[in-house]
């Protein structure tokens, strides 16, 4: 039995995602809802999402996140304490969560699919007094990146062209900086860090598979570190972090597994969280939030290397 026989169903879509995608689409799902017995809601303003999903949620309905990984997190946000059903339809340029859970990359056929799939719990990232994470926590050069970007992003491939020169820039001036890490309770120190990955699904940025392992319901974070890599091999390894091909390539490369985590160093290195540096600062805790979230995905998509 399909969702349709079962209850209604709600759409938020951001059309200003994915440089005018979701603008695009916007009337054919509109259609396509209406005949599968939903609704589509347009959002208006950031934060938009969050307010709508808040309204809806509290009716236990199904609610399809309509755009990119922002979108997704502002949905989430206004209906993660409800019983609401999340669902997703990739309509941004990266759509990382989408990417990690193997949807389908074309929206009308996603939402057919999902309609008629299955429901699936799958784990949250959540950081000690401060936000929950779909994709992960990033300390090091990515975050020192991500401060220095422009508020207002480029679109298409000038937003690849963007991100490449402020990628590079930041990798010259880039210090790297000692931490010291609490893996489930077991201390680690590493010098001249690059970079610390925790993840909670493998996808993040344009899309790199830093955490190739990563499977969203195991109850465990995924954690990569980068350390005492010289500038030009971690850029020469790059290909490799994209495609998730870097584990076991070099000995500075270390990665874990657990449920808990504690980050100590630098008080005031730049954190990202998602798509977005936060203010917080170290140390920092994070944790997995086993199977916190029910999802909504097509069958098919039960049976993909990202859930155990």
């Amino acid at each position: 039995m399909g969702w349709k026989e079962r209850k209604p169903f709600y759409i938020i879509l951001n059309p200003c995602s994915g440089a005018g995608k979701g603008q695009r689409y916007l009337p054919a799902l509109r259609d396509l809802a209406k005949r599968k017995g939903g609704s589509l809601l347009v959002t208006q303003y950031p934060g938009h999402a969050t307010a709508l999903a808040r309204q809806i949620a509290s009716k236990g309905q199904l609610i399809f996140a309509a755009g990119g990984d922002d979108t997704v997190r502002e949905v989430l946000q206004g209906a993660y304490t409800s019983k609401a059903i999340l669902g997703i339809l990739p309509l941004g340029t990266f759509n990382n969560l989408a990417t990690s859970l193997y949807l389908p990359a074309n929206p009308l056929e996603c939402l057919e699919l999902s309609l008629a799939g299955v429901d699936c719990k799958m784990d949250l990232g959540k950081i000690e007094q401060g936000p929950l994470f779909t994709e992960s926590i990033g300390i090091g050069l990515d975050a020192h990146a991500w401060s220095k970007a422009p508020l207002h992003e480029a679109r298409r491939l000038w937003r690849w062209c963007s991100g490449l020169k402020v990628g590079l820039r930041s990798l010259l001036d880039f210090i790297p900086q000692n931490y010291t890490l609490y893996i489930d309770g077991r201390q680690y120190k590493f010098y001249d860090v690059l970079q610390i990955t925790v993840a909670n699904s493998r996808c993040y940025c344009s899309g790199v598979q830093i955490a190739p392992n990563a499977k969203v319901n195991d109850g465990l974070l995924d954690i990569c570190i980068v350390a005492r890599l010289s500038k030009f091999r971690f850029l020469a390894m790059t290909p490799l972090f994209y495609l998730g091909r870097h584990l076991n390539k070099s000995p500075n490369i270390s990665y874990f597994q657990a449920r808990k985590i504690v980050i100590d160093g630098p008080r005031h290195a730049p954190v990202r969280v998602d798509g977005l540096v936060s203010s917080l600062n170290l140390p920092l805790k994070a944790m997995a939030l086993s199977n916190s979230l029910t999802v909504r995905i097509p069958t098919r998509c039960r049976y993909t290397p990202s859930l155990a």
